[in-house]
């Protein structure tokens, strides 16, 4: 469709031509006005279909900066104002001065006071005793012989636990015992039925007279068996009640060991109870410590507090929103005026979201500012916003509810300009601006 409308174009254009020589001269010179003109209207729409597809361009854009509210630390009277409106200052430039007096007498207030701290701490270190030989020696006996007592505490526990654990062995060789002469029983009565059983069969004449032997002897040998068994048992019942009796008194034993490290520890707590003089005196020590510590941080914030009564620049920058006089009484937060930094400054330039397909980070771009007509800043792309500016607004759209009309959203683009393209501070934040990016 294009080619035949070039050439449909094309033919329009010979047949004016023709009929522009066969034309009588002043119809011939209307003709020519007019191919003149519908040939700069193709060679500017041309250049207008070139440049819509190589460049992207909103007119909703504007300088942002860097902007400083610059407020007091400190309350008090303004005794100078160091700066007038519009004013250009480097950083640490002193803008505003406050009556210092009344943190003068202040600070002298606190060195006052960490002097005095510093005093009391070194009467506090001058006045501990040196230690006391004859309590740190009866402090030292009392250590060791809590320390000998509660090693023999330690032995005596020991002991009882073997005592214990023997006991346990005996105890369990009496139930073994006694396990045995069960078995002995029931092997012993056994063999006594097997027995009398053989021997009303032998006086029937239905058995031998061996067997019944045999079961005699079976008999008498389980007896004796059982006989054994039972005097076993008694002995481990006996050496049973021996370990009990041994438990028992090694337990008086380790009662007694636990006493005598009670008595040492009381010894020790008595021995350490006549040094707390010297504890007092180092905790003494310790307080004016912490009082020192304390002055000397309320000299520190005082120092901070004279030196607020000068406000100065937190960067280099131009004054802005100059709002404090001479006489005026300020407080803590209380804004006086602006810095704005005009060495770093950049364009928001919010394009409609159908024009960021080919828009890409590091992309050239050229940035005309209706301050300065015919001037072209050179800039380049620097980020495009994570949402459109409608959703971080204050009420952003509910589109789930009622009827949806969809609207074209706007998403912020910053450009950034080229180093040097603001040196002569030109630029500040506020102004409109329309940048057209290169697209390719």
């Amino acid at each position: 469709m294009a080619d035949l409308h070039d050439e449909g174009l094309s033919g329009r254009i010979r047949a004016r031509f023709v009929t522009l020589r066969q034309a009588p001269p002043r119809r011939r010179g209307a003709l020519a006005a007019g191919a003149v003109l519908l040939l700069a209207a193709l060679a500017y729409g041309g250049y207008l279909w070139w440049y819509s597809r190589t460049h992207v361009s909103t007119d909703d854009a504007f300088i942002a900066g860097h902007i400083s509210p610059v407020s007091a630390r400190v309350s008090g009277t303004v005794l100078q104002v160091a700066v007038t409106d519009n004013q250009d200052v480097k950083a640490d430039d002193v803008l505003v001065r406050l009556d210092p007096r009344d943190y003068e007498v202040a600070l002298a207030q606190a060195r006052a006071a960490a002097e005095a701290a510093r005093g009391d701490l070194a009467n506090a270190t001058a006045n501990v005793p040196l230690t006391d030989e004859t309590t740190r020696s009866q402090a030292q006996q009392a250590e060791a012989t809590l320390g000998a007592s509660q090693h023999g505490g330690e032995m005596a526990t020991h002991d009882l636990e073997d005592r214990r654990s023997q006991l346990q062995a005996k105890r369990s060789a009496v139930a073994a015992a006694e396990a045995f002469v069960r078995g002995a029983e029931a092997d012993y009565e056994r063999n006594r039925l097997d027995r009398d059983r053989m021997r009303e069969l032998v006086r029937q004449q239905l058995l031998a007279q061996r067997d019944l032997d045999h079961a005699e002897a079976a008999f008498l040998n389980a007896r004796a068996t059982l006989d054994a068994a039972r005097d076993k048992l008694n002995q481990a019942r006996s050496e049973a009640a021996q370990a009990e009796a041994a438990v028992q008194s090694q337990r008086a034993a380790v009662s007694q060991a636990l006493r005598r490290v009670d008595e040492s520890r009381a010894a020790l707590a008595n021995a350490r109870s006549q040094r707390q003089q010297v504890r007092l005196r180092e905790a003494q020590v310790d307080a004016a410590r912490g009082r020192l510590a304390q002055a000397m941080a309320n000299l520190q914030q005082a120092e901070l507090n004279l030196a607020y009564t000068q406000i100065r620049a937190p960067y280099g920058g131009r004054i802005t929103k100059k709002s404090v006089e001479v006489g005026q009484v300020v407080q803590p937060g209380q804004p006086l005026l602006s810095v704005v930094d005009l060495d770093d400054v950049w364009v928001v330039a919010n394009f409609k979201e159908t024009e960021l397909t080919h828009v890409r980070a590091g992309q050239s771009a050229t940035v005309t500012i209706d301050t300065y007509p015919g001037r072209k800043f050179r800039a380049r792309v620097d980020s495009v916003q994570a949402g459109s500016g409608a959703v971080f607004s204050l009420l952003p759209p509910e589109n789930a509810t009622g009827n949806y009309v969809k609207v074209v959203q706007r998403v912020p683009v910053k450009l950034t300009f080229l180093p040097g393209e603001n040196k002569q501070h030109l630029l500040v934040p506020g102004m409109s601006v329309v940048p057209a990016i290169v697209l390719r």
